[in-house]
Protein backbone atom coordinates (compact mmCIF):
# COMPACT_ATOMS: atom_id res chain seq x y z
CA UNK A 1 0.00 0.00 0.00
CA UNK A 2 1.44 3.31 -1.43
CA UNK A 3 0.91 6.77 0.77
CA UNK A 4 1.57 10.33 0.05
CA UNK A 5 1.73 13.27 2.34
CA UNK A 6 -0.33 16.06 2.75
CA UNK A 7 -0.43 19.40 4.48
CA UNK A 8 -3.61 20.57 6.03
CA UNK A 9 -4.78 23.92 7.44
CA UNK A 10 -7.85 24.01 9.90
CA UNK A 11 -10.55 26.13 10.56
CA UNK A 12 -8.27 27.93 12.92
CA UNK A 13 -5.40 28.65 10.95
CA UNK A 14 -3.49 25.67 12.32
CA UNK A 15 -0.72 24.24 9.87
CA UNK A 16 0.03 20.42 10.12
CA UNK A 17 2.77 19.32 7.40
CA UNK A 18 3.43 15.78 6.58
CA UNK A 19 -0.45 14.36 7.03
CA UNK A 20 -0.21 10.59 5.50
CA UNK A 21 -2.61 10.02 2.71
CA UNK A 22 -2.88 6.42 2.29
CA UNK A 23 -3.15 5.08 -1.38
CA UNK A 24 -6.61 3.24 -0.52
CA UNK A 25 -8.86 6.49 0.89
CA UNK A 26 -10.22 9.12 -0.25
CA UNK A 27 -9.15 12.79 1.18
CA UNK A 28 -11.81 12.90 3.46
CA UNK A 29 -11.01 9.16 5.10
CA UNK A 30 -7.87 10.59 5.45
CA UNK A 31 -8.30 14.09 7.01
CA UNK A 32 -11.00 12.12 9.68
CA UNK A 33 -8.46 9.24 10.10
CA UNK A 34 -5.94 12.24 11.21
CA UNK A 35 -8.63 13.53 13.56
CA UNK A 36 -9.60 16.91 11.27
CA UNK A 37 -12.88 18.68 12.16
CA UNK A 38 -14.35 17.08 8.77
CA UNK A 39 -17.62 16.10 9.48
CA UNK A 40 -18.82 13.82 6.59
CA UNK A 41 -22.65 13.32 7.65
CA UNK A 42 -23.36 12.02 4.45
CA UNK A 43 -20.19 9.66 4.98
CA UNK A 44 -18.90 10.04 1.87
CA UNK A 45 -21.58 10.44 -1.02
CA UNK A 46 -21.35 14.03 -2.17
CA UNK A 47 -25.06 14.94 -0.34
CA UNK A 48 -23.70 17.00 2.45
CA UNK A 49 -20.93 19.17 1.94
CA UNK A 50 -19.53 18.98 5.48
CA UNK A 51 -16.09 18.34 4.09
CA UNK A 52 -15.60 20.89 1.73
CA UNK A 53 -12.01 22.38 1.24
CA UNK A 54 -9.77 23.89 -0.72
CA UNK A 55 -7.20 22.55 -2.59
CA UNK A 56 -4.09 25.49 -2.85
CA UNK A 57 -2.51 24.72 -6.21
CA UNK A 58 -3.32 21.05 -6.17
CA UNK A 59 -6.85 21.70 -7.85
CA UNK A 60 -5.98 20.97 -11.64
CA UNK A 61 -4.25 18.04 -10.69
CA UNK A 62 -7.47 16.69 -9.03
CA UNK A 63 -9.39 17.50 -11.77
CA UNK A 64 -6.78 15.13 -13.81
CA UNK A 65 -7.77 12.29 -11.31
CA UNK A 66 -11.24 12.50 -10.30
CA UNK A 67 -12.92 15.80 -11.74
CA UNK A 68 -15.59 17.45 -10.10
CA UNK A 69 -18.92 15.45 -11.08
CA UNK A 70 -22.72 17.03 -11.30
CA UNK A 71 -23.71 15.97 -7.33
CA UNK A 72 -20.56 17.82 -6.69
CA UNK A 73 -20.94 20.91 -8.90
CA UNK A 74 -24.40 21.14 -7.55
CA UNK A 75 -23.42 21.01 -3.63
CA UNK A 76 -20.30 23.56 -4.60
CA UNK A 77 -22.75 26.16 -5.96
CA UNK A 78 -24.79 26.37 -2.66
CA UNK A 79 -21.87 27.66 -1.15
CA UNK A 80 -22.11 30.89 -2.33
CA UNK A 81 -19.70 32.64 0.80
CA UNK A 82 -17.31 30.15 1.13
CA UNK A 83 -16.58 28.83 -2.61
CA UNK A 84 -13.82 29.58 -4.34
CA UNK A 85 -12.01 28.59 -7.59
CA UNK A 86 -10.14 25.51 -5.80
CA UNK A 87 -13.16 24.44 -3.65
CA UNK A 88 -13.80 20.63 -3.44
CA UNK A 89 -15.15 17.97 -1.49
CA UNK A 90 -12.95 15.83 0.13
CA UNK A 91 -14.99 12.86 -0.34
CA UNK A 92 -14.81 12.99 -3.69
CA UNK A 93 -10.74 13.67 -4.09
CA UNK A 94 -9.67 10.42 -4.94
CA UNK A 95 -5.65 9.76 -3.89
CA UNK A 96 -3.31 10.64 -6.37
CA UNK A 97 0.93 10.31 -5.97
CA UNK A 98 0.52 13.51 -8.17
CA UNK A 99 -1.17 15.21 -4.50
CA UNK A 100 2.37 14.94 -3.11
CA UNK A 101 2.77 17.75 -0.54
CA UNK A 102 -0.45 19.35 -1.88
CA UNK A 103 -1.71 22.37 0.49
CA UNK A 104 -5.20 21.46 1.82
CA UNK A 105 -7.04 24.27 3.65
CA UNK A 106 -10.56 23.15 5.14
CA UNK A 107 -13.25 25.46 4.34
CA UNK A 108 -15.38 27.57 6.87
CA UNK A 109 -18.53 25.90 8.32
CA UNK A 110 -21.12 27.25 6.31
Amino acid sequence: MSSITVNVTDREGARTEGVEWKSHESLMEALTRHKFPILATCGGNASCSTCHCYLDGAFETTQENSPIGDEEEDLLDMLDDTRHDDSRLTCQVEWSESLEGAEITIAPEW
